[in-house]
C-alpha cells in the first residue's frame, strides 16, 4: 500500500515518471496501437491533415532546393512516407522500437528509401546536414525547458544555413480549458492493459508557468504499481518565439497548425516556420 501512495504523490515539475511510456512493455504497445488509429485521441493525425501538411511543406520548402528532411519523433513514419513519395530524402528518428519497426516494414513494402533510426533525439548530433527539420505533433510541448533548449540547439546545428525548422505545440487556450481532477476506474475483466483485474488512477495537475501533468497509475494484482507522467507546456506566440530565437532561429511564419491554417488566437495549437 505504501508503494501505491508513493506513486500517487504529486511530483516536482517535469519530474520523469517511474515508468517510461515509450519503453515500458505494457504502455509502449498501447501507444503504438493508438498511433496507428487516427480516430484515437492522442493517436496520429488523419490522412487528410497529413496530406495538407505535406502540401504546405512542399510549398514553403520545395524538394528541388530543400532536399534533405529529418523528422524528429517520427512515430510510425506517416509523414516520412508521404515526403519520400514527393521526392525528399528523409530521415526519421523515434524512441519507440515498435514504431520504427512498423515504419521500416511499410517503407520496404512501398519500396521507399527512408532512413529510420531508433534513438533518443537528445543523443543525436549532426552538423550542417539537413535542409528541413520537423518537430511536430506537439512533441515540443512535452519537454521541460532545459530539454527544449537542448533540442533546439541540436536542431539548429543540424541544419544548413537557410534551413527551416517546422515546429508546433499546444497553445495557451488548451491550458485555459484544463481542469484539475482525480478519477479512478476498476476493470474486473480483460482489457487492452491487462488480462487480469486492475485499478487505474488518473490525476490532472496544474503547475506554474502554464504547465500541466496528466498522471496515470495502474495497479495490477501481484505486480508493482506502474505510473506514467504526461507533462505539457503551453505556448503563446511570444513565448514560443522567445525560446526559438534564443538559439538563433528567425521566425518566417506563424500558423494555427502545420497544415498552413492562418494563425487564429482561439486555436488550440500554434505552429512556427523558423529559419537558421
Amino acid at each position: 500500500m505504501n508503494k501505491l501512495f508513493d506513486h500517487l504523490k504529486a511530483p516536482k515539475i517535469f519530474e520523469p515518471g517511474p515508468n517510461e511510456i515509450w519503453t515500458d512493455p505494457l504502455m509502449s504497445k498501447l501507444v503504438h496501437e493508438e498511433h496507428l488509429d487516427p480516430n484515437t485521441p492522442g493517436g496520429s493525425a488523419n490522412d487528410l491533415f497529413i496530406n495538407k501538411s505535406v502540401a504546405f511543406i512542399q510549398d514553403i520548402a520545395p524538394s528541388s532546393t530543400f532536399k534533405k528532411i529529418i523528422d524528429l519523433g517520427c512515430g510510425p513514419g506517416f509523414y516520412c512516407q508521404k515526403l519520400a513519395e514527393k521526392g525528399y530524402e528523409v530521415t526519421g528518428i523515434d524512441f519507440s522500437q515498435n514504431s520504427i519497426r512498423f515504419a521500416e516494414e511499410k517503407a520496404r513494402i512501398e519500396n521507399l528509401d527512408i532512413e529510420y533510426r531508433v534513438d533518443n533525439f537528445f543523443n543525436w548530433n549532426e552538423t550542417n546536414k539537413y535542409d528541413v527539420a520537423l518537430l511536430i505533433y506537439y512533441t515540443f510541448s512535452s519537454l521541460s525547458p532545459d530539454e527544449r533548449n537542448k533540442l533546439l540547439q541540436k536542431v539548429h546545428n543540424s541544419l544548413k544555413k537557410g534551413g527551416l525548422l517546422i515546429i508546433d505545440g499546444f497553445s495557451e487556450n488548451v491550458f485555459n480549458k484544463f481542469k484539475e481532477e482525480q478519477t479512478w476506474s476498476f476493470s474486473k475483466k480483460e482489457s487492452i492493459l491487462s488480462k487480469d483485474s486492475h485499478l487505474g488512477f488518473m490525476q490532472n495537475l496544474i503547475y506554474p508557468n502554464k504547465v500541466t501533468l496528466t498522471k496515470t497509475t495502474i495497479l495490477i494484482e501481484d505486480e508493482n504499481p506502474r505510473t506514467y507522467h504526461y507533462w505539457y507546456q503551453y505556448f503563446s506566440k511570444d513565448t514560443l518565439e522567445k525560446e526559438t530565437s534564443n538559439v538563433g532561429f528567425k521566425t518566417k511564419g506563424i500558423y494555427s497548425d502545420i497544415s498552413s491554417l492562418e494563425f487564429d488566437e482561439e486555436s488550440d495549437s500554434i505552429a512556427f516556420v523558423l529559419e537558421k
